[in-house]
């Protein structure tokens, strides 16, 4: 990782300003003890590989596991291989699950203004892709699942690879979203208190060529606030969408 959390402040932290804030990890021959910066997912202490090594690429790294040792679960340390999973429930309320996916629509146009707000430069195919695959999952029969929330399981069951244009780069790093505690499912998710509620908008710097994303790639994250805000204090202009968005909406859900 070129980013980590700060020891202190949480905040995001390049290898370079952790460097120059806590010293080198050796003084004069000297053990430096410096504070571990932590994972952005698991809050896992990190330690700095390569760093006594002038000819080494620096990168956060995960401390390896011990004999035996069981390391908790992390998105970002297993890279490209996670997919969170939509299981279909079993426990479905068919009046609650019709009326959630009917406020959704309803509510489309400010749907879709928070979903390209958080995830950047972004395209309308991908949204409706997104809500595609929600739709052949079953994604509206979690009884947890509150209209808010569609977005989150929208941008994490999607992957957002570099956009280049003739003359434009319009999205020049990888995008992932990765639930920032250690769960593996929507359902571990909806467990959780409001509080605890957090995704990880993760970009990845891939080289040209590769096909797949690593720890090694993570060059920019940033914490966002699972709310329904947006919803409750609507502004004016929050459902104000592109023509060509309305019409790819109305050809694909007849909204």
């Amino acid at each position: 990782m070129k980013v980590a959390r700060h020891p202190h402040t949480q905040q995001p932290v390049t290898i370079p300003d952790y460097r120059k804030e806590f010293g080198a990890p050796y003084e004069k021959g000297i053990k430096n003890e410096r504070p571990a910066a932590t994972c952005p997912a698991c809050k896992q202490e990190l330690f700095i590989k390569g760093e006594t090594n002038p000819n080494a690429t620096m990168a956060f790294c995960h401390f390896p596991a011990k004999g035996g040792e069981q390391k908790p679960f992390c998105p970002i340390k297993v890279g490209g291989s996670h997919k969170y999973k939509v299981l279909c429930p079993v426990d479905e309320d068919p009046k609650r699950t019709k009326q959630l996916r009917d406020n959704f629509f309803t509510n489309w146009k400010i749907h879709w203004v928070k979903f390209m707000h958080h995830v950047g430069y972004v395209d309308i195919n991908d949204f409706i892709q997104a809500l595609k695959v929600a739709d052949k999952e079953h994604v509206w029969r979690y009884r947890q699942l509150q209209e808010h929330e569609v977005i989150i399981v929208l941008m994490l069951i999607s992957d957002f690879k570099p956009v280049i244009g003739k003359t434009k780069v319009w999205r020049k790093n990888w995008i992932r979203f990765w639930f920032e505690s250690q769960v593996k499912t929507f359902q571990e998710f909806w467990n959780l208190s409001d509080e605890k509620k957090t995704i990880i908008r993760a970009e990845y710097n891939v080289p040209t060529g590769l096909k797949r994303i690593s720890p090694d790639h993570l060059c920019k994250y940033k914490d966002i606030n699972v709310s329904e805000d947006y919803l409750l204090n609507r502004q004016p202009g929050d459902d104000v969408v592109h023509p060509v968005v309305a019409n790819a909406m109305k050809r694909n859900f007849k909204v």
